[in-house]
This record gives structure tokens, C-alpha cells and sequence, in this order.
């Protein structure tokens, strides 16, 4: 049934690619321009090195919650057949961005901490909180309460959620690892490469929302 989902994602993703790339690359472009001059040059004996990785991660930070709640808010507009301008979907992002990246942290919290818990707690945390931000965004629930939500509403749906997130997940790794050693040596061209591989992990997000959907027409 994974598989069915899946195919759905991807004809989403392909007749809707034009808004989804307006939403997210001018964000993840600026993200990869902004992160090169904090970091390139850096040598482990630079007095300012913490302060440079510092600044690159609280970048990271301070714009995912744009484009991620963009992104879902245009998801959900076209479910109710009212699809969102990228510019609209973007500023309405501004309503959700500190709930969403508080949600964000907190999950990579208990996500980093399931993992040094030998690895499978931490996958087992990240697919049942992987409701978390359509829950916060959507429906408007604080950090907490949206990952408390996540956690219940995810338990019938853990197997579907496990098998389509890991085979994205697994397989834009894949690509990230050969897209390098084919560009090695070509900053230019693989700093390019890496922006349109950050790009496809919308499917994820794709993915986890019609679960979500399902989830939610069930409850219905």
C-alpha cells in the first residue's frame, strides 16, 4: 500500500513542481549562498570557527519554518481545491514560524535522543512524531501538545509512514553520496546539485501529509 501512496507523491510533486520550487528554492538557494560564506575557508584552528558553524545552523534554522509551513499550508489548499500563490502560501507561513521551529527542535531532540539510544529508538521517535508539524501548522497546536497529538493519532499508521519515509529518505542519501563523488572537486556544480537534492526531500514532506490525510479521514 506504500507503494500507492508513493505514486501519489510523486504526481503531486510533478503537477505541482513550478509553485513547490517557487516556495522552497529562493529559501534553500539563500540557505546554501549564506551557509558557503560562513563556512568555507574554516580551519579547526580558526578563533572564530564556533561563532561561524554557530551562525550557519541558526540560518538553517531561522528560515526552515518559511518554507516548510509554506509548503504545507499549499498542500493543504489544494485538498480544499483553493491552491495558494507561493507568495501567499509564504507569507502565511509567518503565522506558524516560531510554533513550527520550536516543533522542529523539539523533535530533532527526541529524535538525536532515540538514536544514541541504539539508533532505533531515534527512527522509531522520528516516524511517530512525524505528524507533529501538519498538526502545528494545520491545525494550529503548540510544540507540545502537536507532538503529544502526533504521537497518538501516528500508532495505526506506523508501518505505512516507516516503509515510504525510509525509501525517500534512503534513496535522496544515495543520491547525495554519488552526486558528490561525481562532482568532487567541482564546488560550483555540487553546491548546485546539493540545493536541488535538499529540494526533492519535499517529497517527504508530500508523503507524510497524505498519510496525515488519511489519518484524518479515518478519524472523520
Amino acid at each position: 500500500m506504500a507503494f500507492d501512496y508513493l505514486r501519489q507523491t510523486l504526481f503531486f510533486f510533478r503537477q505541482h513542481l513550478l509553485v513547490l520550487a517557487a516556495i522552497q528554492l529562493p529559501f534553500l538557494i539563500a540557505l546554501a549562498l549564506g551557509q558557503s560564506a560562513l563556512l568555507d575557508g574554516i580551519a579547526p584552528d580558526d578563533s572564530n570557527a564556533q561563532l561561524r558553524v554557530g551562525l550557519a545552523s541558526a540560518l538553517d534554522l531561522a528560515l526552515l519554518p518559511f518554507y516548510w509551513g509554506a509548503t504545507i499550508f499549499y498542500l493543504q489548499s489544494v485538498i480544499d481545491d483553493a491552491p495558494l500563490p507561493a507568495t501567499a502560501a509564504i507569507l502565511k507561513s509567518l503565522s506558524c514560524w516560531g510554533r513550527l521551529l520550536l516543533t522542529y527542535v523539539l523533535n530533532a531532540l527526541a529524535v538525536a535522543l532515540g538514536l544514541m539510544m541504539l539508533i532505533l529508538p531515534g527512527v522509531y521517535f522520528g516516524v511517530r512524531f512525524s505528524f507533529a508539524d501538519y498538526i502545528c501548522v494545520l491545525e494550529g497546536k503548540r510544540p507540545v501538545e502537536a507532538m503529544r497529538q502526533s504521537w497518538d493519532n501516528s500508532a495505526d499508521y506506523f508501518w505505512l509512514l516507516l516503509q515510504g519515509l525510509a525509501l525517500l529518505m534512503g534513496l535522496l542519501l544515495l543520491a547525495k553520496l554519488a552526486i558528490s563523488r561525481v562532482f568532487e572537486g567541482s564546488d560550483l556544480l555540487l553546491r548546485a546539485a546539493m540545493v536541488l537534492l535538499d529540494f526533492l526531500g519535499v517529497l517527504i514532506t508530500i508523503y507524510g501529509f497524505r498519510i496525515y490525510c488519511v489519518m484524518r479521514a479515518d478519524q472523520a
